[in-house]
Order: C-alpha cells, then structure tokens, then sequence
C-alpha cells in the first residue's frame, strides 16, 4: 500500500491538533507532520522530509503561508518544474476570507475556510490524493516513453496524414460512422472503427463507453457517471463499464 505524508503549518495548536487527528483518522497510509510556523517547516524539509499534501494557514507570524508557499515555489522552478505537477500539494487553510485573494499568486491545489469540518477536509484531501496518484501515472508513462521513445500511430483524416504519438491523444469519441480523434489542441475526424483504436492503441486506453476510450495517462479524476480528462473535459461512463475501469485505472496507476 502507498505511503504518503500529510502536513499541517499552522500557529494555532488546537487547530494543528483538530486536523492532526482528522488526518491520522484518514483511511490513507500516512505519516502526519505538524509545524507551528513557515520556518520550521522549510527547516525540516531542507533536511529531506518528503511532503505529499500540505495544509497550509495563510496568517502565521514573520513567514506567513503566502510567504512560506512563494519559497517552496521559488525551490520547485529552480528544479524546473511545475508548482502544481510538484510536491507537495498546497491546500491553504484561513480563518480570514479577505485573504483568499492574496493566494490566488501562488499555484495552491485548494483551499479549506476555517473553521474547517472533517467533512470539507477529507474532500480536499481525497482530490488531492487523486491528483497525486495521476502525477505518479503520469511520471512513470513519461519515463517509460523516454525509455521507449515516443510510439506513434498515422491518423488518416482526408487528404492529411498525420503522424501523432500515442501519448499526445486524450480520448477518441465515436460520431456515426466516424470517430473523432481527441487531442489537447487539435482533434481529426476519421473513418475507422472505435475497435480498431482500442485494437491497436492497447492497455493504456479503456472503452468507459460504446462512445468513448480514454486515455488513463490524461484522466484527472472520475465518479460512478463521468471521466474527467485533464484537458476540462467530462466524459459518460456506462454503469457497467464503471467496475472494470476502477480496477484497469488502479492497475494503470500503480
């Protein structure tokens, strides 16, 4: 079973203490870490502590949370990377509403207003898990593409014959007797059989509907009626392709 760490930084202990508990309740296989300040945490992390999921007060002393996050942002670009596609997830936590809008600068996953319930808690950190586990999936196609090198497949639309690699297609939609080749800036329609695709295109795909295949590399999250894909769409999901899909995407993602 996957092991994360979940982190509360915040000045307040009976706060740090609520969520301590909610947290360690949770039914994810974690440590839970706590700080009173942005100082401590930054401290802690320059020793090599590895956080999955960060929750974040805004108001805190000399090194508040936009303070404490804008570092960790600055650390993250260093390394090249995206703040979002990094860990840890930042959920900034606020007992003061007009702050929010002081946040918005720094790429936080999400936001929780105090005071907090354990309800509004473990959504957020059910999302954010799910985002953590896409960016695992994620990393690990990459590296085996990198591995690999890029695999294609000819799309032949009309007169255009494109070349596109596999990674790079989102979901293929069936529309009559064409299908329609989905990808983040382009689509193409063609003649040929969604069968064929799911044929030829292989396990990283899954058929959620007669309508629709998927790539699991771009799938953002999901629920018992829809796939949402990482480019904002929102896909049908057939109620009895919906127990075969959890177990290929967990599959997938492990």
């Amino acid at each position: 079973m996957k092991k994360y760490c979940f982190a509360i930084c915040d000045d307040e202990y009976e706060v740090r203490h609520l969520l301590q508990s909610w947290l360690a309740d949770s039914s994810y296989n974690a440590d839970v870490k706590e700080y009173s300040s942005g100082e401590e945490l930054l401290r802690d992390m320059d020793q090599g502590t590895q956080i999955d999921v960060l929750f974040l007060d805004i108001a805190m002393g000399n090194a508040d949370g936009i303070e404490t996050a804008k570092e960790l942002a600055h650390r993250i670009e260093q390394s090249g990377k995206s703040m979002r596609a990094s860990r840890p997830l930042i959920i900034f936590v606020t007992g003061i509403p007009d702050r929010m809008g002081d946040a918005f600068g720094v790429s936080a996953y999400g936001y929780l207003l105090k005071p907090v319930s354990k309800e509004m808690l473990e959504s957020e950190l059910h999302r954010a898990v799910a985002e953590l586990d896409r960016l695992d999936a994620q990393m690990v196609c990459e590296t085996v593409y990198e591995e690999k090198g890029a695999e294609c497949i000819t799309i032949q639309t009309g007169r255009i014959t494109a070349n596109t690699e596999i990674r790079d297609i989102l979901y293929i939609e069936s529309n009559g007797r064409k299908t329609v080749v989905h990808l983040k800036d382009n689509s193409y329609e063609v003649y040929k059989k969604m069968e064929e695709f799911e044929k030829e295109l292989g396990k990283t795909f899954f058929r959620i509907h007669r309508g629709f295949l998927v790539n699991m590399l771009h799938v953002k999250s999901y629920s018992r009626t829809e796939v949402h894909m990482d480019n904002g769409d929102s896909l049908f999901i057939s109620k009895y392709k919906y127990p075969d899909f959890t177990r290929a995407y967990m599959d997938f993602i492990s």
